[in-house]
């Protein structure tokens, strides 16, 4: 951990077993994403972290770090994919998502903070003070998106993603109509229960050159010159602006 992170640096272990690296980076000063898909979350992780916080759990490099508790995590269990096959191959909603998690799922897939409004129904998420959105399992009608359209009105905007829709939709200015599947399939990995997702491989970095009076040999950029240098190009972590 050391020799690879810095204080403050994100640390990934996607097969967390029992904690360890996650305990080792709190006390290090660093933040830490854990996942497990067995029961190790509860009956290992959660009780030795929550020790770590406490400042219980003085094994490991504690004396070494001094330390004494402190921080805090969040716990997330994963949902059941958004989309999966049905009977004839053909990608549906997942009939295991209620109304409101597919709503919030759905604004999250496509940039949205959800925020449903007590008293106006199609107001379930929103993107700015006039940019809403409205997430449904049914058949929207030529009438019920003529109806919405009077409703959001013309200084407002509404995303409309529902099972299937009927009728020329660019007619309404004010409405954009995505059907649910064909919305977000390109947007996640689905119809998986395990580990089996797309990895992309990274670029490769750019040599740097040195120039040649210096007596020295073209060297590749990153953890030259010492310890602690740090790559100075964008990290997995840098996703502002990206998609």
């Amino acid at each position: 951990m050391e020799l690879a992170t810095n204080t403050g640096d994100w640390v990934l272990d996607s097969f967390a077993g029992s904690g360890t690296t996650g305990a080792v980076a709190h006390k290090m000063g660093r933040r830490w994403i854990m996942v497990e898909l067995g029961e190790h979350c509860h009956t290992h992780i959660i009780p030795r972290l929550k020790k770590v916080i406490d400042g219980e759990d003085q094994g490991g490099i504690s004396k070494a770090v001094n330390w004494k508790g402190g921080g805090g995590f969040r716990y997330y269990r994963l949902g059941p994919s958004l989309i999966v096959n049905d009977a004839w191959g053909n990608p549906v909603i997942n009939s295991e998502f209620n109304a409101a998690m597919l709503a919030e799922a759905v604004c999250k897939l496509e940039g949205f903070t959800f925020a449903p409004d007590a008293d106006i129904y199609w107001q379930q998420g929103r993107s700015s003070e006039t940019d809403f959105i409205y997430v449904t399992t049914q058949m929207m009608t030529k009438e019920m998106l003529a109806k919405l359209s009077d409703d959001v009105g013309p200084k407002r905007s509404l995303l409309v993603c529902c099972g299937a829709f009927k009728g020329d939709v660019g007619q309404f200015e004010n409405l954009t109509v995505k059907k649910i599947p064909k919305a977000v399939l390109q947007k996640c990995e689905w119809g998986h229960d395990d580990y089996s997702l797309a990895i992309e491989n990274l670029p490769m970095r750019i040599e740097e050159v040195v120039p040649q009076d210096t007596g020295r040999e073209a060297t590749k950029s990153g953890r030259g010159g010492g310890k602690k240098a740090r790559d100075e190009g964008p990290t997995l972590f840098d996703l502002e602006g990206l998609e």
